[in-house]
Order: structure tokens, then C-alpha cells, then sequence
């Protein structure tokens, strides 16, 4: 679970702009339109949307573009839209540098400006910068307050496309915080506003935290579908890097489920983008989920290599960050040894520390490798040593689920029998003999009167022999069988039962027929007999691989923990008999709320 949230989280707040190989197309032609420009001011300008251009591609050029569009800026006035702006791309180039301090100081010099210009606008934007630094930070309290800053100041000015930003990073907050629902509330309202403004791109973002806060809640199939939605929209994009993140977390969310050979699939499908793309960081966390996936199914060896493949690019990445600083620090000493011999020295320092702390990262990566290698040697010994316990375990549950079936079939098997007796035999004695009666010559009030009691018993039969197991579930299908169960329901006139079949002409296997019949039956009878609802509605689905069987009701909600976690006879039949046709049942009820909903599904057996 950590790892999923980590690789999610990381990839959505960190890389939100399209990620390409080369210089992209737009970036080319402005630097044409740039070498053709005379004006100071437009310049900045465009020198500003060169900066934002290469943020997804070069860091470091970014971060040039935004001071040369500063200078001229400042050369223009002393105060410009276009000086507080070029400050503000500035410190997330060098953000994404991992260069905080400047950051930092670049985004307190933009604030300031937009201050000074009464620009709400630019201030929301830069208090959204800020409080994503401090969440990276960990400090989510400061980021929590950052964001309401923002979306206050967005607000008062009806700036819809920063609103949905705040809105989202706030919701962000309150996950890292543990407030799943108010953090899926403001994912939801963010996802409405870019939906309406048509920011697809934007609303992806939306979707992924959504999935990813799912998936924490254990909700894998409804995070399944919003991830696979992301992944779809990027393709549309052509966003190369979201598409490789959204692939990286789908994989994450199949390993979260022990899905390790499917949770791969999309893994290398990702990892290959990122070779494609030279996008190292994603990379790096890909090759440690490869690992992770491998040493689950204990294939200590190919777990081994990936591992090895993330430290590696994790050096790498380390030593192009730290050469682009080396070529930086030689920059400033060319241009400024002849001002003081003191900062000479100075930077002469800073070298030497640089050098002592590469040493002391690569001791501690290796000590990492080394544990990790004792670690797989333990878990080595471990697995062989359980061996034998885990077949044992394994042998004790397939003995268990087997005599579960005989017992069950064993039950089905009697009440068929059971149902024809009463139904075949006794109920055609019955016929009979009230014939006999209204043909003999008694008195007419007795003949009335054993007619009477005859047909309450030959009624009083049939219940029971539907009950036991009905004749139309038998004969027809399991649509018919619930139709008739619900017209029996509803003549009591006390419920109102409605069943809606779609695409179910196929005729079900009867083990799977009367697991599926008796499962919603006895959800019905402890619907009506617990939740005082007034209607049920009963939607039989064929998926084309499964059948979705969707319990609506209006009566009161529960919490569906208390149901999970207790002891009742009701919910294990359920359960067990699912169990036997490789079912499932989701249920989504909340304590004080009206209505419940139940999710049967069971795959389609040839």
C-alpha cells in the first residue's frame, strides 16, 4: 500500500506537464519568434512561455529562461506582471531541481511583487507553489494553510481554473492527513470545475488522486476504473510521461491486490516509455516495483537485478544533479574570483563539502545494497523453513472447501427431492380429493368448508415447495425464479419488489442458478426483516464474463463493518455459497443514511 501511494503521489505533484525526448515543437517556435522580437517587455514574455516549455524537458534551461525574462523585465520597470511571473517559473524550475532554498526565495520575491500589484490572481498561484514545497516538506499543516490562502484568494476573484488547483491540493492535504472523505469531496468539486473549463489534462490529476485514495480505501475495482479513465485520457493527450505514470500506477494498484504477473504487465509497459523518454526518476521506481513483485512470488534472483537497476539510475541521477551543480559553482567563481579572494576560498569550501558528502552517499547506497542482500539471504532461509508449514495450510483449506461443497450440494440435492415430494405428490393427492368432495353428496356447507381448508393446505404446500426450491428456477432461469419470488413478496402488500433482467438469455449452470437465487433471497428477507424499507429493486446484468446481480433498497443504512465482522448465520450462507461459485459481494450502506446498495457478481461458467 505505501509504495502505491508514494509512486502516485510523487508522479501527480511533481510532473504535471507533458514530458518529451527532444526540444519540443512549441518550444522551437518560440525561440524563433524570440530572435525576431525588438520589444524588451515581449520578450520577457515569451522568454516566460520558453521557461514553462522546457520545464517538462530541461530544468536547468528553465530555470535560465526565467531569469533572462526577469532581467529584461526589471529593465523595462521596476514592477511588472511580467518580473513577478518570471520570479514565480523560476523558483519551480528550480524546484524541480530539487534546489529548495532558491525556490523558496524566488517564490517569497514573486508574492511580494503580485502584493504589490494587488494581482490576486498571481498571488493564488504562487501560495499553491508555496504549499506544495511545504507538503514536500511533510509539513502539511503550513500546506493545508498555503492552499486555503490560495483558494480564498481565487475565490474573491472567481478564477475557476485556480480554484480547481487549490481544490485539488487540498484534497491532497487531507488524504495525507487521513480525512479520506473531505479529501475525495474536494477532488470531486475540482474534477466538476475542469470538466466544465474542458481541461482534460487538468482533470486527469483529479482522477488519479481519486483512484489512489479508492485504493487505500481497499475499493480496487472502482480505483481500477478511474485509473484505466487516466490512462485513457492521456493516451489522448499524447502525454508521453502521464501516460508512463498512469501505467506505473495501475501496476500498483494489481500488486497491491497480489496480482504480480498482471501488475508487471503495465509495469514494463511503463518502463519502456521511460527508456523512450529518458525519464530516470520514474524509472528508478519502477525497477524497485519489479523488484517488489519478484520477491513476492520469491524469485529472489530476478528481485535481486531490478534492484540492483534502481540503485543504479538512483546513482546516476545523483551524479548528473550534482554535475550540473559543479558546472554552476564554476560559472560563478570565473565571474567573480576577481571581486574577493574571500569568495574564492568560499566556493573552494563549498567543493570540498560537495566531495565529502558524494563519499558519504555512495558509502551509505552501498551499505544498502549490502543489507538488502542479507535481507533476501533471511528471507531465503525463512521460505525454506515454512515450506512445509504453507503445504500443510494449503492442503487443511482444500480439504475444508471441499467438504463445505458436499455439504452444500448435499443440502440442494435433498431439497430438490424434498420439493418435488410435496409438489408432484401430496399436492396432486390433495387435487384430487378436493374434487371428490365438491362431486359427493354431503351437506354443501361442509363440502364449502373442507374445499376451503384443502386449498389453504394445497397454498400452504406450494409455499413450501417454493421455498424449498423453486420449480421455475429449476425449469426456467434465474430471472423467472426471482420475478416469482417477488411477486410472492409483494403480495403480502406490506414491500414493493421490482426485478429488471438485461442481456440474460444465456442459461446458467444450476449449481451457479440456485447459489445466486439463494444468496438474494436471503439479502432480501434480512433487508425486509432489519432496514423497514418500503421498496427493493433486484437489476440481473450480463457482463458478457460475469453475471452483476444490483440490490437497491430504501430502507435505513448500516455500517457494514458490523456486518462483516459478526457472527450471524445469514452472512456466512452468503458468503459460503459465493465461495463456491468463485463470487463476490460489495455493499455500500452507512449508519444513518437511507438506502443500501448490495453488488453480487460471480463469473459466467460455460
Amino acid at each position: 500500500m505505501n509504495n502505491f501511494v508514494v509512486g502516485i503521489l510523487f508522479c501527480c505533484s511533481f510532473f504535471s506537464l507533458t514530458i518529451t525526448p527532444a526540444q519540443t515543437p512549441v518550444a522551437d517556435s518560440l525561440q524563433t519568434l524570440l530572435q525576431l522580437e525588438n520589444n524588451d517587455l515581449r520578450k520577457a514574455e515569451i522568454l516566460i512561455e520558453l521557461s514553462g516549455a522546457m520545464r517538462s524537458i530541461d530544468f536547468q534551461k528553465s530555470a535560465e529562461f526565467a531569469d533572462q525574462a526577469f532581467q529584461l523585465a526589471e529593465k523595462t520597470s521596476m514592477n511588472t506582471q511580467e518580473a513577478a511571473k518570471s520570479l514565480l517559473y523560476k523558483g519551480v524550475a528550480y524546484y524541480y531541481q530539487g534546489n529548495y532554498d532558491k525556490a523558496m526565495e524566488a517564490y517569497l520575491q514573486s508574492l511580494a511583487r503580485y502584493e504589490k500589484l494587488n494581482d490576486k490572481r498571481g498571488m493564488a498561484s504562487v501560495w499553491n507553489e508555496i504549499g506544495t514545497f511545504h507538503k514536500k516538506q511533510g509539513d502539511t499543516d503550513k500546506a493545508l494553510t498555503n492552499f486555503q490562502d490560495a483558494l480564498t484568494l481565487s475565490s474573491a476573484i472567481n478564477d475557476s481554473a485556480q480554484i480547481a488547483n487549490s481544490m485539488n491540493n487540498l484534497g491532497i492535504v487531507y488524504e495525507l492527513k487521513g480525512d479520506f472523505k473531505r479529501a475525495m469531496e474536494f477532488y470531486q468539486e475540482s474534477a466538476t470545475i475542469k470538466e466544465a473549463l474542458h481541461d482534460l489534462n487538468g482533470v486527469t490529476y483529479n482522477y488519479d488522486n481519486m483512484g489512489t485514495l479508492l485504493a487505500k480505501s481497499g475499493r480496487y475495482r472502482e480505483a481500477e476504473r478511474y485509473l484505466l479513465r487516466v490512462i485513457d485520457l492521456r493516451k489522448q493527450l499524447g502525454d508521453r510521461g502521464g501516460y508512463a505514470i498512469a501505467l506505473n500506477n495501475l501496476g500498483e494498484l494489481f500488486f497491491m491486490q497480489g496480482e504480480y504477473a498482471r501488475s508487471r504487465t503495465y509495469l514494463l509497459e511503463a518502463l519502456a516509455i521511460t527508456m523512450e523518454i529518458d525519464y530516470k526518476d520514474l524509472r528508478r521506481h519502477i525497477f524497485q516495483m519489479l523488484a517488489e513483485t519478484y520477491q513476492m512470488e520469491k524469485n529472489y534472483s530476478k528481485a535481486y537485478d531490478y534492484m540492483m537497476k534502481s540503485v543504479a539510475v538512483k546513482d546516476s541521477i545523483f551524479n548528473e544533479q550534482k554535475s550540473r551543480q559543479i558546472v554552476d559553482m564554476e560559472k560563478k567563481y570565473e565571474t567573480e574570483k576577481k571581486e574577493s579572494e574571500i569568495r574564492i576560498l568560499k566556493q573552494e569550501n563549498e567543493i570540498k563539502d560537495f566531495r565529502l558528502q558524494r563519499n558519504q552517499i555512495f558509502t551509505i547506497a552501498l551499505v544498502m545494497v549490502l543489507l538488502a542482500l542479507v535481507g533476501l539471504g533471511y528471507l531465503w532461509t525463512v521460505q525454506t523453513r515454512l515450506k512445509q508449514k504453507a503445504e500443510l495450510e494449503a492442503t487443511r483449506a482444500s480439504l475444508k472447501e471441499r467438504q463445505l461443497q458436499a455439504v452444500i450440494a448435499s443440502q440442494e440435492e435433498e431439497r430438490k427431492r424434498f420439493a418435488a415430494d410435496l409438489h408432484d405428490g401430496l399436492g396432486q393427492m390433495i387435487s384430487a380429493l378436493r374434487l371428490n368432495l365438491s362431486h359427493e353428496e354431503l351437506s354443501q356447507k361442509s363440502v364449502e368448508q373442507a374445499v376451503v381448508v384443502l386449498n389453504e393446505m394445497n397454498g400452504e404446500i406450494r409455499n413450501i415447495a417454493f421455498n424449498l426450491m423453486p420449480q421455475v428456477l429449476m425449469n426456467s432461469g434465474l430471472p423467472e425464479a426471482l420475478e416469482e419470488f417477488a411477486n410472492r413478496m409483494n403480495r403480502t402488500g406490506k414491500i414493493q419488489v421490482k426485478v429488471q433482467a438485461f442481456k440474460m438469455e444465456q442459461e446458467l449452470p444450476m449449481e451457479q442458478k440456485i447459489a445466486l437465487y439463494r444468496v438474494c433471497q436471503e439479502w432480501v428477507n434480512n433487508v425486509v426483516k432489519y432496514s423497514g424499507c418500503k421498496s427493493i429493486t433486484l437489476q440481473v446484468i450480463n457482463h458478457g464474463d460475469e453475471v452483476v446481480i444490483t440490490v437497491e433498497d430504501d430502507g435505513h443504512g448500516f455500517d457494514s463493518k458490523t456486518l462483516v465482522e459478526g457472527q450471524g448465520n445469514g452472512w456466512k450462507n452468503i458468503n459460503s455459497r459465493l465461495g463456491l461459485i468463485k463470487g463476490t459481494i460489495e455493499i455500500d450502506s452507512q449508519s444513518g443514511r437511507i438506502g443500501t446498495t448490495a453488488v453480487i457478481s460471480a463469473p459466467l461458467v460455460s
